[in-house]
């Protein structure tokens, strides 16, 4: 894992050991991450009424961070 003036991503994120072990205590798994991600990113789309991408993959998939959701 790099430390830099950078934020990590999702997927270093739940890679990272530290973060695996209360995951673990708490009993959430990556999936819970991901699906609460997902749902956030959707009710955000919606709220601000952009059309999200009509795709298979999910929006932790295609989702940039620090690109802006609500851009025109």
């Amino acid at each position: 894992m790099k430390y830099v003036d950078q934020e990590l991503t999702i997927a270093e994120m739940l890679a990272d050991p530290i973060v695996q072990t209360l995951m673990r205590y708490d009993g959430i798994s990556a999936s819970d991450v991901r699906h609460t991600i997902d749902q956030v990113l959707q009710n955000r789309l919606s709220s601000h009424r952009i059309p999200m991408r009509q795709s298979n993959a999910s929006i932790h998939e295609w989702y940039q961070p620090g690109q802006r959701s609500d851009a025109a």
